[in-house]
């Protein structure tokens, strides 16, 4: 993750987001389903953590955001993580694949 970001998110925050990267490979292994991206913000323009990279992203193209564009929506980002929303879409989309033996 880059330094710029650390330095926006705070290191709790820039380490959950990495801990959120290992949660989709995690899944990628147990269910099969390939999984890239963990939605940030999802109002307006969508804005993604991308797992392989490990940087934030627009879903609508895929180029990480600036500096500029990152410290306008860092308040955002971190509502969306302090407040478990993140989780909670992560945990609706993992509902929606078949576990292995159904």
């Amino acid at each position: 993750m880059r330094r710029e970001i650390r330095k926006f998110l705070g290191e709790d925050l820039a380490n959950y987001l990495e801990l959120l990267r290992a949660k989709l490979a995690f899944a990628e292994e147990l269910y099969g389903v390939k999984m890239n991206y963990v939605p940030l913000i999802t109002e307006g323009e969508i804005v993604v953590l991308d797992k392989n990279d490990g940087e934030i992203k627009w879903l609508r193209n895929k180029k990480p955001l600036t500096g500029e564009e990152l410290g306008k929506l860092i308040g955002k980002i971190k509502e969306n993580l302090e407040s478990g929303y993140i989780e909670m879409l992560l945990a609706m989309n993992m509902s929606c694949v078949n576990p292995p033996g159904e």
